[in-house]
């Protein structure tokens, strides 16, 4: 399933140029911009050497210019590899322009803690900003014992620390495959799994009828599973990448699914945004 829209772009624009407009830190001239990065970024994710993670970062420049081009753009920290980067530019309005930058990267080992940078280049600056932080675990080995049929791409709205995951999977193998759980990079705080067998529908929400995981569930082969779970970032860290493995069992072999990400993002703002995230004039 493909990423849901992640970013509210016209609240936040809306937003920025309303604080540019009375701010004196925006310049007296019409013509100055101001950038604003979305960052706070938490990484959470369960991946391998092999398995690409599909970082994302907004970018917005109110009252752009002839110079408002984003150059170059680059993602570090030790223990990750950025193998590309590509960026979307769109014209919201005659005031605001949003960047989306997209970074191919790859885990070359776990990391806990890690504080990536994200160094940004236009025409007529160049700043290294703080991206948050970011916790992953490699496991040695994938496996492909379910087929993931559905899984829903986190969230927009209000900032908020406490989300749900969601996903449906099904057994296409003749012999059946256990889930054990789920495994997380070890940056966000686990809460409840929940399950419901052969669902007839599969809402974002843990539907009332679901069963807490307090031991491992068996999924026979033709049968499927919808899978919950409950988790909290740390408050510091506004906007989430979440990206569990699910823990299987099949025919005595142990292994570990990856997960589609989710993207957990603010896009209502109460006040102003540049007090929350920060910003560039130029």
């Amino acid at each position: 399933m493909a990423l849901r829209a992640w970013f509210s772009r016209a609240a936040a624009s809306a937003a920025l140029v309303g604080v540019c407009a009375v701010s004196t830190a925006c310049g007296s001239s019409p013509a100055s911009s101001q950038w604003m990065l979305v960052n706070h970024w938490m990484i959470d994710a369960v991946t391998t050497k092999q398995a690409p993670l599909a970082l994302q970062c907004l970018l917005i420049d109110a009252n752009p210019t002839t110079q408002s081009v984003v150059s170059s753009a680059q993602l570090q920290t030790p223990g990750l590899h950025t193998r590309s980067f590509s960026q979307q530019e769109l014209e919201l309005t005659n005031d605001s322009i949003e960047f989306q930058l997209h970074f191919t990267s790859m885990a070359t080992r776990s990391m806990r803690g890690a504080e990536p940078t994200l160094t940004i280049a236009t025409p007529n600056w160049t700043h290294t900003f703080s991206f948050g932080e970011m916790d992953v675990t490699l496991v040695p080995k994938r496996v492909n014992w379910l087929l993931q049929l559905r899984s829903f791409a986190g969230e927009s709205g209000t900032f908020t620390t406490s989300h749900v995951f969601a996903m449906v999977v099904a057994n296409p193998l003749p012999h059946p495959v256990t889930f054990d759980g789920f495994a997380v990079g070890g940056g966000v705080e686990l809460g409840r799994t929940a399950y419901v067998m052969d669902p007839k529908q599969a809402p974002i929400t843990i539907p009332t009828q679901a069963k807490t995981l307090v031991s491992p569930i068996t999924v026979p082969p033709g049968h499927t599973l919808a899978l919950y779970c409950t988790f909290r970032q740390p408050s510091a860290y506004r906007n989430v990448y979440f990206q569990p493995a699910l823990r299987l069992t099949y025919q005595g072999q142990s292994g570990y699914e990856l997960t589609n990400p989710a993207l957990y993002t603010e896009t209502k703002f109460k006040g102003d945004p540049t007090a929350i995230y920060p910003t560039v004039n130029g």
